[in-house]
C-alpha cells in the first residue's frame, strides 16, 4: 500500500490521552471541508513498550526508556512517515531525546523529529516578543533536567519555575496521584488535579512570570484557559500542531494568527 507523502507521525503512550489530544489538535487545526481533506498522519501508542520518563530521569527506574522510543519511531519510518513529534515535553530532555536520535542514525534512519521545547521557545518570541519572564509547569524529570530553563535563557528569556513545595505537592501529584491524578483520571480529568494546576499558575504569576507554558503534554488536558491572571498560557501541543501543518501542508493551516 502507498502512504501519502507527507505523512505525519505522532508518538502518542507518554501518556495516551496526551497523544490523542495532540492529534485532536492537528484535526482542529486543519482547514478542511470534509474527510479527504484533513491530513495523513499515524498516532503511534502503546503505552506499555516505553517506561515513565520522569522516573528515568530522577534515577528510579534504570532502563532509559529512549531505546523503546527509538523501537517505535524505527517502526514508524517503516510505515512511511517522514516527519515525526513525540507528545511529551519530557521525553524531549538530552538524556532521553539525544540518545533516541543516536540510535536511529546508527541505523540509517533520518527520520526528522520536531522538537517540541525549541518550537515552544521558537513559538513565544515570534507571538509575545514582550514576554520576558516564563514560567514552567512540568513533572519533576523536567525541572531537574532545565530542560525548559536552559532552553529559556539561551533564548534570552528568564524561566520562572515554581517553589520545590509546590512542584510535589500541586503539579507532582496533579498528574501521578492513583486517586486524583491525570495519569489515573484524564477524561475527565478530575476536579482536585485541575485546582492543583491552577493554583500553581497562580503561584507561578506571584513570582513575576508574564507567561506559562504547560510543560507536560497531559496538564493541557486540565487547564483549557489560554490566558489566566491576564497572562498567556501557552500550550506545546497545539504549538507542535501548527508546526506540523507548517512543515508538511502549510496551505491546510487554518488560523495562521498568532
Amino acid at each position: 500500500m502507498n502512504f501519502p507523502s507527507p505523512l505525519i507521525g505522532i508518538l502518542g503512550g507518554l501518556g495516551p490521552q496526551a497523544g490523542l489530544d495532540l492529534a485532536q489538535k492537528l484535526i482542529r487545526l486543519t482547514r478542511a471541508k470534509q474527510d479527504q481533506e484533513h491530513l495523513p498522519f499515524v498516532l503511534f501508542s502503546i503505552p506499555e513498550m516505553v517506561g515513565d520518563r520522569t522516573a528515568y530521569l530522577l534515577d528510579r527506574e534504570k532502563t532509559n526508556p529512549a531505546h523503546a522510543i527509538a523501537g517505535q519511531l524505527e517502526r514508524m519510518s517503516t510505515m512511511g512517515v517522514t516527519i515525526a513529534v513525540m507528545a511529551c515535553n519530557t521525553a524531549h530532555a538530552g538524556p532521553i531525546f539525544d540518545v533516541a536520535q543516536d540510535l536511529l542514525r546508527r541505523k540509517g534512519i533520518n527520520l526528522p523529529i520536531l522538537h517540541m521545547v525549541e518550537e515552544t521557545i521558537t513559538y513565544i518570541g515570534e507571538a509575545y516578543p514582550a514576554v520576558q519572564r516564563v514560567g514552567i509547569l512540568g513533572t519533576q524529570g523536567t525541572y531537574q533536567t532545565g530542560l525548559y530553563d536552559q532552553a529559556l535563557e539561551t533564548a534570552g528569556l528568564e524561566a520562572i519555575v515554581p517553589d520545590p513545595d509546590v512542584r510535589e505537592q500541586q503539579i507532582h501529584s496533579a498528574l501521578y496521584s492513583p486517586d486524583f491524578g491525570i495519569k489515573a483520571c484524564s477524561d475527565p480529568v478530575s476536579e482536585e488535579a485541575s485546582s492543583r494546576v491552577i493554583a500553581a499558575i497562580h503561584h507561578l504569576h506571584t513570582l513575576g512570570a508574564e507567561a506559562i507554558i504547560l510543560g507536560c503534554t497531559e496538564l493541557p488536558l486540565a487547564v483549557k484557559e489560554s490566558e489566566i491572571d491576564g497572562i498567556p498560557i501557552l500550550d506545546p501541543a497545539r504549538i507542535i500542531a501548527e508546526k506540523l501543518i507548517l512543515e508538511t501542508y502549510p496551505d491546510k493551516l487554518k488560523d495562521q494568527s498568532r
